[in-house]
């Protein structure tokens, strides 16, 4: 047995009492927490921070790794997307599958246990099949045509087949590549206690392209040479437009949210009582220069969960990189909170939090060392 202790023990909700101290098997799992005074002094692990459970990154693109660096900065999500996909297929199946190693290492390096990971390839599929992290992968679907929703669902099923070892579900793109009837055939597909996902409300052009049928995603079809000149403007925001659609008794995690309103978010939590609210604020930086209203988020009791995206959008794979930005830009004092952010509700948000997300007795959910100086979070190590 170990014994392990801290100046802080942070259980994935809240602070334990000063003199606690946790206790892990020989393989780390968690047995239980004792005060440390009935510890022999000899045996006991003192460090100096906060010990965490591991944490959970609720969104990634793990077979986006290749492209680290390779993206250009604050171009807008068109100009971003453009330029992947003009990039994203010129790497052999060897050079992905190498990016995709470093990447993971990187994430365990990071103190991070539990992914939600999208997929519009089998790519990576034997890497997560095989990881020591647990995955949830998010097969991606994309089509506006309202004529592809069947063979894209069949196409989907198809790669979903591929995975052998994780759990997975099938998930709609976002609001301007998914088109409402596809949205109705993947909410009724999945098993109720698998999530969704979607990217919402990350642009601007996004904004524009429902309310007025004008902006920068018409640039992205025409360069798609994709006609769409069936596609009618809903008038309203993208969220109040899809939202009715994939509204089910699952899960679903909004994606990035960086031009969601009070409305939309009122809208939203009347339809579905099962949401989360998923920030990735380096990435909102690195594409859009622009950044989610995170106090609006709260004020309006939003369960919030942290992501990183993929290293196309990114400098890092860091749960506590995306936490700093939010602690610097937001003021955010309330460390409890942001904690439980990185930890219980993004083990909530993909249905794991039997397995992570806090210290739960039989598991080794991780335990994580930081330290938190001048409101800024530092990783120290993993102890378990």
């Amino acid at each position: 047995m170990r014994f392990i202790t801290a100046s802080q023990i942070f259980d994935g909700k809240q602070f334990l009492q000063k003199d606690t101290a946790i206790v892990v098997d020989e393989k780390n799992s968690f047995v239980e927490t004792v005060s440390y005074a009935s510890v022999d002094a000899g045996k006991l692990e003192k460090y100096d921070g906060i010990i965490t459970p591991g944490f959970v990154n609720a969104h990634c693109h793990l077979e986006l790794s290749h492209l680290y660096n390779l993206i250009s900065q604050k171009t807008g999500f068109v100009g971003f997307a453009m330029e992947l996909m003009s990039k994203r297929f010129s790497f052999s199946q060897e050079m992905i599958g190498e990016a995709m190693l470093i990447a993971e290492a990187q994430m365990w390096d990071n103190g991070i246990v539990a992914v939600g990971d999208i997929s519009n390839t089998a790519d990576s599929f034997p890497y997560k099949d095989q990881s020591e992290m647990i995955y949830h992968t998010f097969v991606e679907l994309i089509a506006l045509n309202p004529g592809l929703a069947e063979k894209v669902m069949m196409g989907g099923k198809e790669l979903q087949m591929k995975i052998k070892n994780h759990s997975s579900s099938l998930a709609p793109h976002a609001p301007y590549s998914v088109s409402l009837e596809l949205m109705r055939e993947i909410a009724k597909a999945g098993k109720e206690n698998l999530p969704l996902s979607i990217h919402n409300q990350e642009s601007k052009a996004e904004k524009e392209f429902f309310e007025t049928g004008t902006g920068r995603v018409l640039e992205l079809y025409a360069h798609l040479n994709i006609d769409i000149s069936y596609y009618k403007p809903s008038g309203k925001t993208s969220l109040q437009t899809y939202l009715p659609s994939l509204s089910s008794d699952r899960n679903l995690i909004l994606v990035h949210n960086t031009f969601s309103n009070k409305a939309d978010i009122e809208f939203a939590r009347q339809l579905n009582k099962k949401l989360f609210w998923c920030l990735c604020p380096n990435a909102n930086l690195y594409i859009e220069n622009a950044l989610p209203d995170v106090n609006l988020l709260r004020a309006q009791n939003c369960k919030i969960v942290m992501g990183t995206d993929s290293l196309a959008s990114n400098h890092s794979l860091s749960v506590i990189d995306e936490l700093n930005v939010l602690m610097r830009e937001f003021d955010l004092m309330d460390t409890e909170e942001v904690l439980t952010w990185a930890t219980s509700n993004g083990a909530e948000a993909l249905e794991i939090q039997g397995r992570v997300g806090r210290f739960i007795k039989g598991k080794n959910a991780g335990l994580n060392l930081i330290r938190l100086e001048n409101k800024q979070f530092s990783f120290e190590r993993k102890l378990a």
